[in-house]
């Protein structure tokens, strides 16, 4: 049977970090999920904090620290080292990142035509977070056939004053759209598509070649973006496995400073974060299986002993150390709603925090507080250990990260990603004291039903 020292159930930005920083120690990490999570849906960038009154991600950390309830009352002092460890991290795998927890938080532009606030971004969208020159020009350049990026909306949304918050926005904002070689017979281009052809040297030159003479033809047109006059905004699909050269060629090329627009779902930059986690993961000898989901724990007294994972005719069984439930809470689907309004946690069957069932939803859908439902989650100590209705740990080798972490609001407060490293930061310091050594894998792991393994119980989602 296949052994881990801490087995982590979810592979978005939560359970990932959480897994590196224990696989750094030395321990041996076991990552398995049901499916990619958050990092495929979100844009890219770092999210600690975003409030209104505050003007930097310190500021909001601060701000959300002081909430009774709020996973910061106890992680606040973890971002700061896990954001440069993590920064440093991603550097090392060819995916840059810029800003930190003083840069201040600026409107950049969306690719629906909005802009939202946002201070650490990748080095590719980085631009868009520098504040605009009296006289600077923006243009939104598309892809021909392309439907998830429509440059004429998008310029024609940019180009209101009141979309930049009260800041200053471009003095002007025009759309260019390109015919990219190879590409009219194609009826349901992709992002991913588009990337993975930018990988292509040769391809990636020719498509340059055509945006250039879009970009000068603007250039020709009364008030135009001269050279050097402005930016130019692209669709987030500047590679994908080669990102960091293509990016880097589109800046010595085009006339204009280029930056990225994250699109909608599946995100080329957070498949990038994605594949750079799970590649420095790997590199100190994590693990990851991702397809299957969990079918049952076992447990002995107040520790886990045991994970199983549902396979296509028997189960793959994982005898472990420590657990960490990095499942993403109600929107990744680690907490569930049956239909008579109860909350359940899906592995372990641990107690959610939330409001009665007919207290979930203000009467207001876009009400400016939000809705009650969002804070629900899983209530933990300062160790993020799982806690019953008096506060008593339920497990000692148990850690819960992410946005299964009762009393945050993350949509709102954009805190996920903060919340997400911090306590993957937290959780890989605890857990180093309580994850008990178990046997090395045998050469050829068989899979087993984790019945037999049973000590004294198990838990069954």
């Amino acid at each position: 049977m296949p052994s881990a020292d801490v087995v982590v159930v979810g592979a978005g930005l939560s359970g990932l970090t959480t897994a590196l920083a224990i696989a750094e120690s030395g321990a041996r990490v076991q990552v398995v999920a049901k499916g990619h999570a958050g990092t495929h849906w979100g844009g890219g960038g770092i999210d600690v904090a975003s409030l209104a009154s505050g003007a930097t991600p310190r500021d909001g950390l601060a701000s959300l620290a002081a909430v009774p309830g709020h996973p910061y009352a106890h992680l606040a002092g973890d971002v700061a080292p896990a954001l440069e460890w993590l920064r440093a991290l991603l550097a090392a795998q060819g995916l840059a990142y810029q800003g930190d927890l003083d840069t201040p938080l600026q409107p950049v532009p969306t690719s629906i035509g909005g802009t939202r606030l946002a201070a650490i971004l990748p080095s590719a969208q980085a631009p868009a977070a520098r504040p605009w020159a009296s006289g600077e020009r923006l243009v939104v350049c598309g892809v021909d056939g392309f439907k998830d990026f429509w440059p004429d909306a998008i310029a024609a949304s940019l180009s209101r004053p009141r979309v930049w918050a009260g800041t200053r926005g471009p003095e002007r904002v025009d759309a260019v759209s390109v015919d990219l070689p190879g590409l009219a017979a194609r009826h349901n281009l992709s992002g991913l598509e588009l990337a993975r052809r930018l990988d292509d040297r040769s391809w990636r030159a020719a498509a340059i070649d055509r945006i250039v003479s879009a970009l000068e033809a603007n250039a020709a047109k009364p008030g135009g973006a001269r050279p050097g006059s402005g930016r130019v905004a692209l669709p987030a699909v500047l590679g994908l496995n080669d990102h960091a050269a293509v990016f880097d060629e589109f800046r010595r090329r085009l006339p204009l400073e280029p930056f990225e627009l994250p699109l909608v779902q599946p995100s080329v930059p957070g498949i990038r974060l994605y594949n750079a986690l799970r590649a420095a993961l790997i590199g100190v000898g994590g693990r990851v299986l991702i397809g299957e989901p969990v079918a049952q724990v076992d447990r002995t007294a107040n520790r886990v002993i045991a994970v199983a994972m549902e396979a296509a005719v028997r189960t793959a069984t994982f005898r472990t150390g420590a657990l960490v439930l990095a499942t993403g809470g109600i929107a990744g689907g680690g907490i569930v709603a049956d239909k008579d309004g109860n909350l359940e946690e899906m592995v372990l069957g641990l107690p959610v925090e939330a409001p009665d069932f007919a207290d979930w939803l203000a009467s207001d859908a876009f009400d400016p507080s939000g809705h009650p439902l969002e804070a629900a989650g899983i209530r933990t100590d300062a160790d993020l250990r799982p806690v019953d209705r008096s506060g008593k740990p339920i497990f000692e080798n148990v850690r819960v990260v992410g946005t299964m972490l009762a009393g945050q609001r993350y949509l709102r407060e954009r805190c996920r990603d903060g919340v997400s490293i911090a306590s993957g930061w937290r959780a890989a310091k605890t857990l180093s004291a309580v994850a008990a050594p178990v046997a090395a894998p045998v050469a050829a792991p068989v899979a087993a039903p984790v019945a037999a393994e049973a000590a004294s119980g198990s838990v069954r989602p």
